[in-house]
């Protein structure tokens, strides 16, 4: 069984924006949304132990992961990669599927990257955490879902589960 877990970035912090998109910071309301999200996962039994990271290599993406690393009991291995970007275009699917060792991953990552790699992933599901997820990726929002396989490269539709879709406004 393969489980994967899916964040967006905390919320960035605008009044410090450069132009430079990659050093965007994340806001105090961004880790307070996001420091929600963690505690919604602890206290549900949601948990999960990740046993490989891949995040994006922006600023806002890597202060997410230094809130989750907070929180995350063991020392999963980190690999940053440029593909998760927002602007990549790259599927996260297809991503995880390339370069995941691993049976617990998390993928911290941005929009629209995360919607749209779900949309075609999951297309025509009626599922509604991935409808909720399809029609509206928020900051911090969180994504899981399970594979009932044992190769990332075997992962399909036909042998997922979505086991939840959480936005910080659900709590």
């Amino acid at each position: 069984m393969l489980n994967l877990s899916l964040i967006r970035h905390a919320k960035s912090d605008w009044s410090n924006y450069n132009g430079d998109d990659m050093a965007r910071p994340i806001s105090a309301k961004g880790v307070k949304k996001t420091r929600s999200i963690l505690k919604f996962l602890e206290e549900t039994e949601k948990k999960l132990l990740f046993k490989e990271i891949f995040c994006s290599p922006s600023k806002r993406t890597r202060e997410t992961l230094d809130l989750l690393l907070e929180k995350i009991s063991n020392k999963p291995k980190i690999n940053f990669l440029e593909d998760l970007y927002h602007s990549s275009g790259v599927d996260i699917f297809r991503t995880v599927s390339k370069h995941a060792k691993k049976n617990k991953v998390l993928v911290v990552s941005h929009e629209p990257l995360l919607s749209d790699s779900i949309t075609n992933f999951f297309i025509g599901s009626q599922n509604k955490h991935y409808l909720r997820a399809k029609a509206e990726y928020t900051t911090s929002a969180f994504f899981n879902v399970s594979f009932n396989c044992s190769d990332w490269d075997k992962i399909r539709k036909s042998n997922s589960s979505i086991n939840f879709y959480i936005k910080p406004k659900d709590l």
